[in-house]
């Protein structure tokens, strides 16, 4: 009886254990939902995400869709720019103050910088 006691309080302990790891590596993540009628400076399919994971903030752009080049194999375009040790509200504000951060994330010249991305983000 006593060592099924122990049992189970090492099974809650560890299960208590990991609901606080996944607490601590999942974070908000954000959207780009452009206003509809309005062009997309990204791109007609172009997706843009910002997740917060593990304390670090991960934007990803996708130019277009992925492609799939047969029934197993999918070729991405995916981009991804990663703050470390950084929150996702700080590392918005570091994105706008460097223009040159975003652009190569788009890999493109553009006149539009991440403020205007910014401003269309839906965040969750």
């Amino acid at each position: 009886m006593r060592i099924n006691q122990i049992s189970l309080g090492l099974s809650l302990v560890s299960l208590i254990g990991l609901i606080s790891c996944t607490e601590q590596t999942a974070g908000r993540i954000c959207e780009y939902t452009p206003a509809a009628g309005q062009p997309n400076p990204l791109g007609e399919q172009a997706s843009f995400r910002i997740r917060e994971q593990e304390g670090n903030t991960i934007f990803t752009y996708q130019p277009d869709p992925s492609e799939m080049l047969d029934e197993t194999i999918e070729l991405s375009g995916r981009r991804e720019l990663t703050y470390r040790n950084t929150d996702l509200d700080t590392a918005r504000v570091i994105l706008i103050q460097n223009p040159e951060h975003y652009k190569r994330l788009i890999d493109k010249e553009s006149n539009e910088n991440f403020a205007a991305v910014n401003e269309s983000l839906t965040c969750r």
